[in-house]
């Protein structure tokens, strides 16, 4: 028991090390840095809530085609330029997870366009 214990902390310890390691590589440019630093202004060292909080605006804007195109535009630019800041702000967790998570993120994107097209 013990030994498989170690074994799955050793593994975990991997991925922790290629995390860090990708993480530090990618801290190296300017331009991750101050998306970071952005990112951790914008929502007040909050992350996750605020990017729940803009998918679910976007979701309730493409599900509302009558709503004032005005706002539906406004709106729909901020919660998407949120979603991006803070996936190239994650970008060092994401890569970690492998090729598949595009493939799962784009199969996602053409789901909601599938359901909410008019």
């Amino acid at each position: 028991m013990l030994l498989v214990e170690r074994a799955e902390n050793t593994a975990s310890d991997k991925e922790i090390e290629g995390i860090v390691d990708v993480h530090l590589r990618l801290g190296e440019h300017r331009w991750m840095d101050f998306v970071s630093d952005l990112t951790t202004t914008l929502t007040f060292d909050h992350h996750w809530p605020f990017l729940w909080v803009s998918v679910l605006i976007a979701i309730l804007i493409r599900l509302n085609p009558a709503g004032p195109p005005k706002l539906q535009l406004a709106l729909s630019a901020a919660t998407a330029s949120y979603c991006v800041l803070i996936s190239i702000a994650g970008l060092a967790y994401l890569l970690q997870l492998g090729w598949w998570i595009l493939l799962a993120v784009g199969a996602a994107g053409a789901f909601i366009r599938l359901v909410t097209r008019h």
